[in-house]
């Protein structure tokens, strides 16, 4: 990371006259209270500190520091200002740099207490103006004379006080320059003189209190409108701690395309170039943050550290010599991957009303484990069930897609029972070592030839076995339930209604997907989900799976009485299009909720932060919107939306500027370490602020290992 810049001094060595160098006087407060307060200004002092913009953040220094305003025997005679020292210590400190300033936010004009004479003379004097004019243009007679238009000048401007920098004692037993969000007390008496900061003052005050941050990244500019006339444009750098945005939530609200997926990328840029390990796994739904495109000069999927890619890109249907880019699909019929396809299957059969789907789900299929603990004939029952299980599965997939090196299961099964199945599908099955094999041979798919059969005659089946003289069915009732999905007589569907597996299904996956990406946010790796290519429904499913995976991973590590298992890795995921994952409405007590609503409230205990961005406040849960830690909030163009954010902090008084305000990356930010909202705009994130604030170079993963540009080290 690049050092720490000169404009934002360590809180030991910063004082409130290093607030106020080279700032530029803009006037007094004349009227102040602990919320808001009135200041005297005047048009020349504000054309000389280029313009008061709404928003303006002020300095406000004491003007008598260390004197009595009034004294006691002065309260009686109406002297306004104190004609003596009150002791030698009060006295000493008024000679010393001052021990407290405000911190004021230009809210809107206000009244002068002669408001109304000022507003008629200065109707007077523009109606004169604009009326006695020669040859078109007013003439140096048309216009008041100087001491009308030096009184004329003069108006009020309404700040809110946002809080006190004053000096504390740190644990080391220095001093340092502090800031409380309110005020200890105010005076009556004309007491302080109001600055506009210069633009190093400026960025110290608006990065507070980042500068005495292990881990600062630049964001962007304080901005407070944007026209600008009047200022030089001198920059204000505005830094945040990126420890802020580690296991915390973030919430990134605005208008498509102004700028929400630019900032993303930068805090995921900033976390991954950090010296903190930190797992991040970004849903990207449109492809931005894992390749290039032509709106976005630059993706977190291009960028590399010593000629490694920083992330893994996983996306649905990787192309033909897509190398790079891994499948975002498992090997649904490895039996180790059991507990994944039988999540995919009750997804896909929700909502089902037919009675012999329903039989299906409601069926036990036992797993590995659980048959391993069997014996005898529960055991072989146990094999029938589950090979008759992945049958159906691989049916689904496609009877083509079982792969030559599928381990088969073996089962005991008597001949009399081969011989029917045989018969019935004119079949060769033949025991090997007393066992029969099920799954790949000659290029035939075996276990789903075998059990068809068996569902076809499964009536004679049943027969033979019980002339046989067992006193039960061969084909049991769960293992029919199993088989009844073959059918698809008539307007039954069977395993048609599984044929959607496929797309979750790849055969040369080694292990569940879900699993795989843990494994890399468990190394701080950064992972991203390119889910622009696939349908709707099964990315919403593969999504909410990985999320459920990586919230249960943390969580059983969590309760875990094995003390190196109970580790935890941090973890920032980022959502696009959150109003997708997050219900408005309340849950009833008792009743599930979203998994990422769930994650929002019990992540922080975990570990897991969350950067979420949507164009509408009002479509997440109260719950989340409660625990957020982070606020950055662009153009919002509905007054319902305004509204739901101005519950939150002080952006009702940014009210006006987010509806009207269209400007990409014009963004007002509240972090959770600072204390009062900050107006920016926000840096875009190309090659000059990636070879600025990382050691990272930028090249297309087709490209190899030529860098095309490299960060700074």
């Amino acid at each position: 990371m690049t050092g720490v810049p000169a404009s934002l001094i360590s809180l030991e060595n910063m004082s409130v006259e290093n607030l106020l160098a080279d700032g530029l006087k803009v006037g007094g407060v004349f009227s102040t209270g602990y919320d808001e307060c009135d200041v005297l200004t005047n048009d020349w002092w504000t054309q000389e500190a280029g313009g008061l913009p709404k928003h303006s953040l002020l300095v406000a220094k004491p003007l008598l520091e260390g004197s009595r305003l009034v004294d006691d025997d002065e309260v009686h005679t109406g002297h306004r200002l104190p004609s003596k020292s009150t002791d030698s210590e009060d006295e000493s400190r008024s000679s010393n740099e001052a021990s407290h300033a405000l911190l004021l936010r230009v809210k809107g004009p206000a009244d002068l207490p002669d408001e109304g004479r000022l507003t008629s003379n200065r109707h007077d004097a523009i109606r004169q103006a604009i009326t006695a004019e020669k040859d078109g243009e007013p003439t140096d007679d048309d216009f008041v004379d100087v001491l009308t238009r030096r009184e004329l000048q003069y108006s009020g401007i309404r700040a809110n006080v946002l809080g006190t920098f004053y000096y504390t004692e740190n644990e080391d037993g220095n001093r340092e320059l502090t800031f409380g969000s309110d005020v200890q007390t105010f005076f009556s008496a004309g007491h302080y003189v109001v600055h506009k900061p210069a633009p190093e003052a400026l960025a110290w005050i608006a990065s507070y209190p980042t500068s005495d941050s292990d881990s600062p990244i630049k964001l962007g500019e304080v901005k407070y409108t944007s026209t600008r006339i009047y200022d030089d444009r001198t920059p204000s750098p505005v830094y945040i701690d990126i420890e802020d945005f580690i296991g915390s939530k973030t919430a990134v609200f605005g208008m498509t395309r102004k700028g929400k997926s630019n900032t993303m990328k930068i805090l995921a840029a900033a976390i991954a170039a950090g010296e903190a390990s930190v797992g991040q796994l970004v849903f990207d739904p449109s492809g931005e943050y894992a390749y290039e495109n032509d709106q976005d000069e630059c993706a977190l999927g291009e960028l590399y550290d010593g000629g490694v890619s920083i992330s893994t890109v996983y996306k649905f249907n990787p192309a033909e010599g897509e190398d790079d880019y891994k499948p975002l699909r498992s090997n649904l019929l490895d039996r180790n991957n059991q507990q994944i396809v039988q999540s995919y299957v009750r997804s896909l059969l929700v909502g089902e009303t037919a009675d012999y789907v329903g039989k299906f789900l409601s069926t036990k299929i036992p797993t590995e484990n659980e048959i391993d603990d069997l014996e005898g004939g529960e055991r072989n029952r146990a094999k029938w069930l589950q090979s008759a299980y992945y049958a159906v599965l691989s049916k689904a997939i496609g009877e083509d897609r079982l792969p030559d090196n599928f381990e088969p299961f073996w089962i005991k099964v008597n001949d009399n029972i081969i011989s029917l199945v045989n018969e019935a599908a004119d079949l060769e099955h033949t025991k090997i070592k007393g066992s029969l094999p099920l799954g790949k041979w000659n290029g035939e798919n075996q276990i789903v030839d075998f059990w068809e059969a068996v569902e076809k005659r499964q009536d004679d089946i049943n027969k033979a076995y019980r002339d046989e003289g067992n006193n039960k069915d061969w084909v049991d009732d769960d293992l029919a339930n199993v088989l009844e999905m073959f059918n698809t007589d008539g307007s039954q569907s069977g395993y048609g209604k599984l044929t959607e597996l496929r797309h979750f299904h790849n055969p040369d996956s080694e292990e569940d997907v879900a699993a795989e990406i843990y494994e890399k946010l468990d190394q701080g790796e950064m992972v991203v989900v390119d889910i622009s290519n696939g349908r709707e429904d099964l990315v919403e499913r593969e999504t909410t799976r990985i999320v459920n995976h990586v919230r249960s991973k943390s969580r059983e590590r969590f309760r875990s009485t094995e003390k190196e298992d109970r580790t935890l890795p941090e973890i920032q995921i980022y959502l696009e299009e959150a109003h997708r994952h997050f219900e408005k409405e309340e849950y009833r007590d008792g009743e599930s909720m979203s998994p990422y609503v769930e994650l929002a409230k019990e992540g922080a205990k975990f570990n897991i932060g969350m950067t979420y961005a949507t164009q509408e406040v009002s479509s997440i849960d109260r719950r989340v919107l409660s625990n957020t830690s982070n606020w950055i909030v662009t153009h919002l163009n509905s007054d319902r939306e305004i509204k739901r954010l101005a519950e939150y902090y002080n952006f009702e008084d940014f009210k006006s500027s987010l509806k009207n305000v269209e400007e990409k990356g014009f963004v007002r930010l509240k972090t959770s370490s600072g204390e009062y909202i900050v107006p920016l705009q926000v840096d875009l994130f190309d090659r000059e602020w990636i070879t600025t604030n990382t050691a990272y170079s930028i090249q297309k993963r087709e490209e190899g290992d030529d860098d095309v540009e490299s960060g700074s080290e």
